[in-house]
């Protein structure tokens, strides 16, 4: 596992030693043998751009397979495949026989997996990828069973615990060192962006040219560059913005035209958080605090890639979000807990039903691939909970087979947005719709629903005329109207508060840990806890059995108490425990289960939710507050927050 800064050459530095290991010039044979797997499309796309005329002048053949992007033939492989987890999972069930002779598996931005429920499905991709290496080398068909294995990160606290949940005996390479930060706070309307154009226009005199501005929703991207589009900015008309629902040759267009533009500034959602090499950026603009370290991280770590330096402006609107952005720096990355999410293995049980010759399974080959991560009373409660939904059946053979419901869900596949993905543990959203240009016919996105609840809309930063929907499709025009003036209107859902960035706010305020500030107000005693979102609704709930309680806009930072209280109760495990097999699905959404998380059995489903959640931390954390009802001194930013938490 190699850990270093941003832009340090990690890439080159495994791929160059594996390809002179592995691809030999005076070989004959051409067969897939170097296996990349990075965690977005985008990415893999800037990827191959960056390796392709290098690895043809090593006569290297790479090919690249996403849902967007596929030149990857099995009849034709290529010596090195880039891939997502999810098409790496899709290559297993229709092609297990081309991954036999793969010498070497690439993972990169590892931290982007680790403790998600793509990371989970990872780790069981490799296993099977090790048993097909290991049962083609038993048939004569592979040289040996061994594979090599490395990793990529640049922002892993703990690599050693990261590594040994995808590796045995992992070898740990540190390259110390990061770029000097400068980090402006600067605040900002919340219903108009004027200190946000009065930025931009210093670009000149600063000598700065290109900026990347990130936003935490799709809908604050396209209000934010409809604002600016529509003043006078120093970028003339190269303004453009990046997100997930834009149509997969609107999002490479953009990526090209950013990168090549001499001046220009891009409005993202999280889709330009990890690698993708889109030129140098002279300066990283955030509006909105994100809601935990990891993001932060990443979206400040785009600005000068290429360069010594990190130029960043952090734009507030609340006195929340600056507290935020000057906590965020020093805020810790959450720890993963290691254990597999059950609802992966559910995932894979349908793909390896796709890979089976027979398409059969036994329980045994299941027992191996799940070996340590799930016990065989798991595994045998997953199997009788899915015979009973109809979506496996047992047959003489003491096999399972596919059922009636799985296999309508396997015909599903050929369709456009299917709900459930076999190859995926990502849930699809039943909530957007497709925009379609009247005159094309063309779909040029998939949007939200709540963004045309209006007979107008913005795309790109740019207006459109809403003509109709037709259950299935938004259909748009051109904007013919005059002397538009476009409020600054976006409808979104804030990114959930983590218990670590919740912490720090504590000490950010200058208390020290475990300080719970109760302030009185004209609607009761406000109680400042500092949990983050999950830990605070948990313990509104459980103070609610005993005492009148009112729920704040922000629960993660603090709660309302009716009356004056002088100490909180102090929960037992057992009891913590209860609470949440009772309230389990409340926390599921918060948790960012899979997709498959409702189809586990009830009690496999309250545990996967008691294990994420942590009791003991949770129990620890809230028996060490201690109430404050005279603090010395009132710290300003205490009475700032309370304006704007009732």
């Amino acid at each position: 596992m190699l850990c270093a800064p941003t832009a340090s050459g990690k890439t080159e530095a495994v791929l160059a030693p594996l390809i002179e290991r592995y691809l030999p010039a005076n070989r004959f044979t051409p067969q897939l043998t170097l296996l990349y797997v990075l965690p977005t499309r985008a990415l893999i796309n800037d990827l191959w751009r960056r390796l392709e005329t290098p690895c043809g002048l090593l006569r290297v053949s790479i090919a690249a397979k996403t849902r967007d992007f596929n030149n990857f033939a099995p009849a034709h492989p290529a010596d090195l495949l880039l891939t997502t987890p999810e098409s790496l999972d899709a290559l297993c069930a229709n092609s297990p026989k081309i991954l036999a002779h793969i010498q070497a598996i690439i993972l990169d931005e590892l931290h982007v997996f680790d403790g998600t429920v793509r990371g989970d499905q990872l780790r069981l991709l490799i296993r099977r990828v090790q048993q097909i290496r290991a049962y083609a080398a038993q048939m004569g068909d592979a040289p040996a069973a061994t594979i090599q294995f490395a990793a990529l990160s640049a922002t892993l606290s703990h690599p050693d615990k990261v590594a040994a949940r995808y590796f045995a005996d992992a070898h740990i390479i540190s390259v110390a060192g990061s770029r000097p930060l400068t980090l402006e706070i600067l605040p900002l309307e919340e219903d108009a962006p004027t200190a946000l154009h009065a930025y931009l226009q210093t670009f000149r005199q600063q000598g700065w040219r290109k900026a990347l501005v990130f936003c935490n929703t799709r809908a604050e991207v396209e209000a934010y560059a409809t604002a600016v589009r529509a003043a006078q900015s120093p970028f003339g008309t190269a303004i453009f913005v990046h997100y997930s629902n834009l149509e997969r040759e609107r999002r490479h267009e953009i990526e090209h035209q950013f990168a090549q533009a001499e001046a220009a500034i891009c409005f993202a959602s999280s889709t330009l958080e990890l690698g993708i090499d889109i030129g140098s950026i002279d300066i990283a603009i955030l509006i909105g605090a994100p809601g935990n370290a990891e993001s932060f991280v990443q979206r400040i770590g785009r600005t000068n890639r290429r360069q010594a330096k990190l130029q960043v402006a952090c734009f507030y609107r609340t006195p929340l979000e600056r507290l935020m952005f000057m906590a965020l720096p020093d805020t810790a990355m959450r720890v993963s807990a290691g254990s597999l999410m059950p609802f992966v293995a559910i995932q894979q049980i349908f793909s390896l039903l796709k890979q089976s010759p027979n398409a059969a399974l036994r329980f045994n080959p299941l027992g191996k691939l799940f070996d340590d991560l799930l016990s065989t009373t798991d595994i045998e409660n997953i199997l009788g909970e899915l015979q009973a939904r109809g979506y496996l059946k047992t047959s003489r053979m003491g096999e399972w087979r596919a059922a009636h419901r799985l296999n309508h869900l396997i015909d599903l596949q050929t369709t456009e947005n299917p709900t459930l993905s076999l190859y995926s543990n990502i849930q699809n959203s039943s909530t957007q719709v497709k925009i379609r240009d009247q005159h094309s016919q063309r779909i040029v996105a998939n949007v939200d629903r709540q963004w045309f609840a209006r007979e107008m809309l913005t795309l790109e930063g740019q207006p459109l005329n809403v003509t109709w929907y037709d259950g299935d499709a938004l259909w748009v025009t051109a904007y013919r109207g005059k002397d538009l003036v476009l409020p600054l209107h976006y409808l979104s859902a804030r990114q959930v508060l983590s218990y670590e960035l919740a912490q720090q706010l504590c000490l950010q305020v200058g208390l020290s840990a475990g300080t719970a500030p109760l302030i009185e107000c004209e609607e009761g005693w406000v109680c400042f806890h500092w949990l983050g979102d999950i830990y605070g609704q948990a313990l509104t709930d459980l103070l609610g059995y005993t005492r009148a309680i009112q729920m704040t806009t922000q629960p993660g930072l603090c709660l309302l108490l009716q009356e004056e209280c002088r100490n909180l109760p102090v929960f037992s495990p057992d009891q913590v425990t209860h609470y949440l097999a009772d309230h389990y699905r409340r926390y599921e959404d918060m948790l960012a289960n899979g997709a498959y998380q409702h189809l586990l059995p009830t009690d496999l489903r309250r545990r996967t939710v008691i294990e994420q959640f942590n009791v003991p931390r949770f129990v620890q954390t809230v028996a060490a507050l201690r109430l404050e009802q005279r603090l010395q001194t009132l710290q300003e930013d205490l009475p700032a927050l309370l304006l704007t938490l009732l």
